[in-house]
């Protein structure tokens, strides 16, 4: 991971950020991650105001500024992808920092946010799945694990 992360960023970098006092830096970490991650949907929001005082200006009605505001607020803008990958930078480097101190990972914060955004997003393509034919949810298998969780009675 060092090496990939040296594409990025300088080596003293990478080396301070793994030194002393890395205990504390997961937390803020994941902290800015989020912070990332809201900036880019203020940012989103704030396009589609300025949408919707256009298509007022323009004359636009009230239905006609809420479409200019909902359309200008969800199309991708140039920044976002940088924006998603410089967050998920950060908590991949904060649960690495947690796994080399040896903490429990289910109390890294980062490894939560992430963890958590991974799981919405199979959900979501669980749901699609179903919605679009149920025989299709046969390509999301169950682990052994969780099935032996829940699946079976032990009898």
């Amino acid at each position: 991971m060092s090496e990939r992360a040296a594409e990025y960023v300088t080596e003293e970098t990478w080396r301070q950020l793994f030194s002393r006092r890395r205990r504390r830096r997961c937390r803020r970490l994941a902290q800015m991650a989020a912070t990332i991650l809201t900036g880019k949907k203020l940012l989103h929001d704030l396009v589609g105001t300025i949408a919707a005082w256009l298509a007022a200006l323009l004359g636009g009605d009230r239905i006609v500024q809420a479409f200019a505001r909902q359309l200008a607020s969800n199309i991708p803008l140039p920044p976002d992808a940088k924006l998603v990958a410089t967050a998920r930078g950060l908590q991949v480097t904060g649960v690495l920092l947690c796994f080399v101190n040896g903490d429990d990972l289910t109390r890294c914060q980062c490894f939560i946010d992430l963890a958590l955004e991974e799981a919405k997003t199979q959900v979501k393509k669980l749901l699609l799945a179903a919605m679009e034919d149920w025989t299709a949810l046969a390509q999301f298998p169950v682990k052994p694990s969780v099935q032996g969780t829940y699946g079976s009675t032990g009898r």
